[in-house]
Formats: C-alpha cells, sequence, structure tokens
C-alpha cells in the first residue's frame, strides 16, 4: 500500500484501577517495547512520490516516545466516536520542532469519572497510516500493549541495536515464499481481475452533488446493533443458503444501493461493492508471528457482477438471496486459488507503466465537472475476541472503535 492510501484510527476503551500517571508510565514502556517488537512505528517516507519507505533507529528514543505516545483528557466521559471524529480531521505524519516525523502515533485518553469501584475509564487508540495499520494486526497490536500496561505478555529486553531486525517481511515471505503455482494459475487470477474491473458496463452507486476535495468536515458513525438471539438466526439463515455473513451484508448494500437509485428498466448495470479485502492472517507460516506482525497485511477480491439476474427476481428476499450467492460465487473462486495471498503484491507489476500522476490530476479534473460515484465499503473483522482479549490483569476491555479516511480524496 502506498502511505497516501488511507489513514486509520482504531483503538479500545477499557477500565482499570491504575492511577493516571501509572499507567502514563505504563504506556509509555509498553510503547517502547512494542517499537522494539515491531519497529515499523518508527519508520519515516523519505520519498513521498515513490514512496520510498526508510526505517532510521532513533538516536533519541526518549524524543520519539514524546512525540509518539500523547496523553489527552476527555473530561467526566469517554466517546471514542466523537475522539475519532477529531482524529480523522488530523492530517500526518506528526512532526515536532526538531524535526522528528512519526507515522504512527499513539494516544491515551483518560477521564476524570470514577466508578464505584474506584476504577477509571480510559482510552489506548493508534492513529497512522493504512500502510501500517490493518484492522487485525492492529488489535494485535493493542492486545500487546494492554498485556504489557498489566504487567502480563511477552518478555521483551530492548536491544536498540538489534531493532531493525524486527522490521515485517514481505507479504510473500510471510506466507511461505512464492507460490508453486503461481506460473500456472496466477496468469488465470489476474486476467479475471483485470476483467472485472475494467467492464466497460455502468458500475450502479449514489450520485449525490459533488462536493470540493480536501473536506474538512468530520465524519458521522450511524451504529446499528443486533441481539445474540438476531444474531444467530442470522447466521443460521446464512449456513443454510451456503453464504457468508460478509456476501450477505454486500448483497444487502447492493439492494440498498437500488432502493434508494432505482434502476430504470432495460438498463444494463453492474453491482461492485469495491474491492473484497482477505486478511493475510489465515496463510502465515512461521517463523512469522502474527501477533507481531504489524503491517497492512491483505489481499483483494473483485465483487464485481451483473446486475441482470438480481433484477429478475420479484421479491426483495430474493433479490438478497440471490445476490448473496452470486458474491460467495466469486469469493469461492478468489478464495480457492493458491495465488490469492499474493494477488495484491503482484498488483504493483499490473500498473507498471501507467502514469499514476496523471490518473489523479484526471480524478480530480472530473469530480469538479461532474458528481462523484459514491458507495460503501463494506470490512468485516471476524471475530474480535480472537486477536484482542476483553481481561488483561488489572485492565478490562470494553469497548473497540474504529474509523478511517481515504487521503486521496478528502
Amino acid at each position: 500500500l502506498s502511505d497516501r492510501d488511507g489513514e486509520v484510527c482504531i483503538g479500545v476503551n477499557f477500565t482499570s484501577s491504575l492511577r493516571v500517571e501509572e499507567l502514563k508510565d505504563r504506556a509509555r514502556e509498553a510503547l517502547n517495547k512494542l517499537r522494539f517488537v515491531c519497529p515499523i512505528i518508527a519508520c519515516t517516507v523519505e520519498d513521498v512520490v515513490s514512496p520510498r519507505w526508510v526505517y532510521t533507529p532513533s538516536a533519541d528514543r526518549d524524543a520519539w516516545l514524546k512525540l509518539a505516545l500523547v496523553e489527552e483528557e476527555r473530561g467526566a466521559s469517554l466517546n471514542p466516536y466523537e475522539f475519532i471524529q477529531s482524529i480523522t480531521l488530523k492530517r500526518l505524519p506528526y512532526v515536532d520542532g526538531n524535526g522528528t516525523t512519526i507515522l504512527l502515533r499513539a494516544y491515551l485518553l483518560t477521564t476524570s469519572k470514577e466508578g464505584d469501584d474506584d476504577s477509571k475509564e480510559y482510552g489506548l487508540y493508534f492513529h497512522g497510516s493504512h500502510s501500517i495499520i490493518d484492522a487485525g494486526p492492529a488489535l494485535h497490536a493493542l492486545n500487546l500493549m494492554c498485556e504489557w500496561i498489566s504487567g502480563e505478555g511477552m518478555d521483551v529486553r530492548i536491544e536498540p541495536s538489534e531493532e531493525w531486525k524486527n522490521l515485517p517481511v514481505d507479504p510473500i515471505t510471510a506466507t511461505g515464499g512464492p507460490c508453486k503455482e503461481w506460473e500456472t494459475t496466477s496468469t488465470r487470477l489476474l486476467q479475471d481481475f483485470a476483467e472485472q474491473n475494467a467492464r466497460t458496463v455502468t458500475v450502479h452507486n449514489l450520485a449525490p452533488p459533488s462536493l470540493p476535495l480536501n473536506m474538512s468536515d468530520p465524519p458521522f458513525h450511524y451504529i446499528i446493533t443486533a441481539s445474540e438471539s438476531e444474531t444467530a438466526a442470522v447466521i443460521a439463515e446464512t449456513k443454510k443458503l451456503g453464504v457468508s455473513i460478509s456476501a450477505l451484508f454486500h448483497a444487502a448494500h447492493c439492494l440498498a444501493m437500488i432502493k434508494m437509485n432505482p434502476i430504470p428498466e432495460g438498463t444494463e448495470v453492474d453491482f461492485s461493492g469495491g474491492l473484497t479485502i482477505v486478511a493475510l492472517e489465515r496463510y502465515m507460516k512461521p517463523p512469522v508471528n502474527p501477533r507481531t506482525h504489524l503491517i497492512s497485511s491483505l489481499t483483494l477480491m473483485s465483487s464485481r457482477f451483473s446486475l441482470a439476474p438480481v433484477l429478475m427476481e420479484r421479491s426483495e428476499k430474493g433479490r438478497l438471496i440471490m445476490a448473496a450467492k452470486m458474491l460467495q460465487e466469486r469469493y469461492d473462486r478468489y478464495l480457492s486459488d493458491p495465488s490469492l495471498p499474493h494477488l495484491c503484491a503482484a498488483m504493483p507489476g499490473m500498473l507498471s507503466g501507467v502514469d499514476q500522476d496523471r490518473i489523479a490530476r484526471l480524478g480530480e479534473a472530473e469530480a469538479k465537472e461532474a458528481p462523484m460515484p459514491w458507495c460503501c465499503a463494506l470490512y468485516n473483522l471476524g471475530v474480535v475476541e480472537k486477536r484482542l482479549q476483553t481481561q488483561h490483569g488489572m485492565l478490562t476491555v470494553g469497548s473497540m472503535c474504529i474509523g478511517g479516511r481515504m487521503r486521496n480524496c478528502m
């Protein structure tokens, strides 16, 4: 991923009997350990055009920690959505008066309100480049921080001169090295991916009035929760149909777009939920440890398909099932391909020779002349507790919150 692709803020609220000053000291030491175990958080971008990422061990570790960990008092209550709204208005990198630059910062949020058991609510959040922060790896990193803050977790002996040895390996190495079937299967996979995204058929979307680039307004969060019984019923139904929760949600997205922006009869259109993200964690091989592999670790699937069969269904439920099954068929095709883990890594080669700056200029010009097509990007984090434990000694995690922005258009 280019460092210009996006910024992410992700973190947790937790309760603890630790006092603020002790918590600050523990959080500082925990981040110090995280830098040694996951040194990519101390990298810089030396060439913003390529871009070329360079990791340079800091001679003044205290100066880096002072810039990389910030305490913020949030008053009597801690609303994570308000905090993330404020963070999405910031811009990376963070730079101090001496020119020290960082692409990831940890925020320790404190409140003045105490619970009945003398515990207080706190927050621990990361804000950084999407190239470093992926949801799965970030949850593992937050879990490590919580373990160290509570006095648990892996033993780490910091040797600054050895830190560079812990830099993350590339996605191909992390997933076991070059795929044996790459020469025979990758062509089919790359061709399908390219063909789906080069179709000349119009992609159905929402097209509100054009908005200016570099928007300064904060995002809003619309939260829908389901009860345990509702969740169980939905999961049981997806199993009967042979589709995943991700396919069901993408299908619901498809139907919502049709309802909000009806398709004239006889119009040929495609649906595309953007690029469906697949975490690489399931493909990682020893000695790579997913818990300490803090780097964007993903590959992509195309979720584009013709809406003609869906529109032939008369009922909404029929359309939902048809769309979910069509998406699941595409997912199964990609997931069964042994080359999938390396598809994202191969994409720069697919784009070699393409003038990216020219494409960016054209995109900006088109945005000024015509409405921008809008659609949702859906991400399924799976079972959060598989990566982030809720109990860490004297620290109890109560909630998790994530937000992001695409830096190339906002």
